[in-house]
C-alpha cells in the first residue's frame, strides 16, 4: 500500500496579494515558511519514503522545509511539471474577486461549490476565454496528474507501507479529487495554504483516507 500525502503550497507574495496563481510563480511569504515548518514537525510521525513538487518554486520551497522539520531532509525533492497548478492564462496573477467573477459570469453561476460541481466547465471557460494561448484543456491537466500518480504507483508497486510526500497546488489537488473522490470535491470549499490529503493506492485502486 502506497500513502501520498498531497499537501498545498505555503502561502506567497500573490496569495498575500489575493491574486489567481497559476503558472505564474512567487516566493513564500515569512508566514508561508512557518506553516510548512509547522506542518513538517506534524511529520516526525510519518516515515517518508520519497518527495515530489511541482516544478514551481513555491512548491518546491515548501516540501524542502516540510521535509527538513520531519528530520528526513536526506530525502531529495524530485520537482516534476506535471504537479503544476491549471495554467490560468490571460487570467493568470489576475485579482482574485476579478477572475472568480469572470468565471462565474461565464458560467451563469453564483457560489463556490457550483464552481467544484463545475470543474471540467470552470476550465474550459478559462482555456476558451484564454488569449496567451497557454491555458490547457480540462483532459490534459488530468492526464499529466493522473499519469504522475499511476506512474509513482507503478513504481513503487513492490515496496509495501511507502508514504509519498507531494506538493502541489488547489486547482491540481481540486482535480485529483475530480479523479478520485468527486463527492468530496462537490463538499469542498477553499483548499487552504498547506492542507494535507491522504490518498492511497491498495495496488489496484485509488481513494482518499476521510
Amino acid at each position: 500500500m502506497i500513502s501520498f500525502y498531497i499537501i498545498r503550497h505555503g502561502e506567497t507574495l500573490l496569495n498575500r496579494l489575493n491574486r489567481a496563481q497559476g503558472w505564474s510563480d512567487s516566493p513564500l511569504t515569512d508566514n508561508g515558511k512557518k506553516a510548512a515548518v509547522e506542518l513538517g514537525s506534524a511529520f516526525q510521525a510519518v516515515r517518508l519514503d520519497a518527495a515530489y513538487a511541482s516544478d514551481t518554486l513555491r512548491a518546491a520551497e515548501t516540501a524542502k522545509l516540510i521535509l527538513e522539520a520531519s528530520g528526513t531532509d536526506g530525502i531529495t525533492v524530485q520537482t516534476d511539471k506535471r504537479l503544476r497548478e491549471w495554467c490560468l492564462g490571460s487570467m493568470d496573477a489576475e485579482r482574485n474577486t476579478v477572475f472568480i467573477q469572470a468565471v462565474s459570469d461565464w458560467l451563469g453561476v453564483s457560489s463556490f461549490s457550483e464552481l467544484n460541481k463545475r470543474l471540467p466547465d470552470v476550465a474550459a471557460a478559462i482555456y476558451g476565454h484564454d488569449t496567451t494561448g497557454m491555458a490547457e484543456p480540462f483532459d490534459e491537466i488530468l492526464s499529466r496528474l493522473r499519469g504522475i500518480l499511476e506512474e509513482l504507483a507503478q513504481n513503487d508497486s513492490a515496496n509495501e507501507a511507502r508514504s509519498i510526500l507531494i506538493v502541489t497546488h488547489a486547482f491540481a489537488i481540486k482535480t485529483i479529487l475530480y479523479l478520485f473522490a468527486r463527492e468530496q470535491l462537490y463538499d469542498m470549499d477553499k483548499i487552504k495554504n498547506v492542507a494535507v490529503l491522504k490518498l492511497i493506492y491498495d495496488g489496484g485502486n485509488f481513494y482518499f483516507e476521510k
